[in-house]
């Protein structure tokens, strides 16, 4: 007569959220965010546009390629700090450097639909800048940081950012970004802010100040870059007939939408010539 034994399966793995202080209200975008100064900033626009409404109201979500944003600049200068700042709403005063590059993940609920940024916290030693280089390609946004209290890491930001560009030939979404806006007294801090509202005009990006150690503008700029850079797939995404709907098969934005249009357009065009 056989014998059974009994299968023992491992228990299911208990997992508990990690108070880590982080609101993750913040995440969920409902119109575009505005930019630190209208002057400054190359992106203009008041609000998401109607083909991005359109679409995100669509009855199956879709599902867009991540944002990958790289933070690049001189050792030193705070990329970590800020990055931590938003990902784990913290700030550690001693100074870590960056080997290689770090990279986090958050995820955004942007018009009711999921859209993931990619933050690649890369090194500013020289002898990492090989490593870092090779994750600079694919690039949606770039980040241009440098320390408000050391001019000249404003001046090397041209340079990182030329690196960045002959790596990422398509359109890349620019921010400059300065840190430790807190230790800088109002008269340096319009000092060094003209010299980055310049330096901001001349390489076409939009300009923010930040302060890790305070939270100033960090949750504002993240936001803003994200929301931007969703808008501006999902309108490549269109014209470029992307499929967006990646993980149920063969569906394509356009299904709903372009050919929506289309009929309406046919639709349009045999009623003025049935009339004339």
């Amino acid at each position: 007569m056989p014998i059974y034994r009994k299968n023992k399966r491992p228990k299911p793995a208990s997992y508990e959220v990690l108070n880590n202080n982080v609101d993750y209200g913040t995440r969920r975008i409902e119109q575009l965010p505005r930019p630190y100064s209208c002057q400054v900033t190359p992106y203009r626009e008041l609000d998401f546009s109607e083909r991005t409404k359109r679409a995100a109201q669509a009855v199956v979500p879709f599902m867009l390629p991540p944002c990958k944003a790289i933070f690049i600049g001189d050792v030193s200068i705070g990329k970590t700090s800020l990055v931590n700042r938003f990902c784990h709403e913290s700030f550690a005063g001693d100074y870590t450097a960056t080997i290689g590059l770090d990279f986090e993940v958050e995820r955004f609920q942007i018009l009711n639909q999921s859209y993931n940024l990619q933050i690649w916290d890369t090194a500013g030693h020289e002898r990492f800048k090989c490593i870092a280089q090779s994750y600079y390609r694919n690039t949606s946004v770039v980040v241009v940081v440098f320390d408000m209290t050391r001019p000249e890491t404003l001046l090397n930001g041209k340079r990182w950012l030329d690196e960045a560009l002959h790596l990422n030939p398509g359109p890349v979404l620019k921010f400059l970004v300065g840190t430790k806006k807190d230790l800088l007294s109002n008269q340096a801090l319009c000092d060094i802010e003209l010299e980055a509202i310049k330096m901001a005009y001349d390489i076409n990006a939009e300009y923010w100040p930040v302060s890790a150690r305070t939270g100033e503008n960090v949750i504002k700029l993240f936001r803003r870059m994200t929301a931007l850079a969703f808008d501006y797939t999902v309108q490549r995404a269109m014209e470029s007939n992307a499929s967006l709907l990646q993980p149920n098969g063969n569906s394509l934005l356009n299904l709903y939408f372009l050919r929506k249009e289309k009929k309406e357009r046919k639709f349009l065009k045999c009623f003025n010539c049935t009339i004339n």
